[in-house]
């Protein structure tokens, strides 16, 4: 079973990579964007910490949740 309030707020807790968000046949579509949205947005506030010298990895993880969401809105 999927906490999905917890993949709601905390994507990355709840799934190793993107792509497993799109594997997920438990999950609507809807409901799939809005993890892959909120994850989206972790992803930004990372990369803003990087840019402040904070390590992480937030270029990388960006474009993996972008190549998710493109590939969520193609099915």
């Amino acid at each position: 079973m999927i906490d999905l309030e917890r993949a709601f707020h905390d994507p990355a807790s709840v799934f190793h990579k993107p792509v497993d968000v799109l594997n997920e046949n438990r999950l609507t579509h809807e409901q799939k964007k809005k993890i892959l949205d909120q994850w989206h947005l972790d992803a930004l506030e990372l990369m803003r910490a990087e840019e402040e010298n904070m390590p992480g990895d937030g270029p990388s993880m960006l474009s993996r949740v972008e190549r998710a969401l493109q590939m969520l809105e193609e099915e």
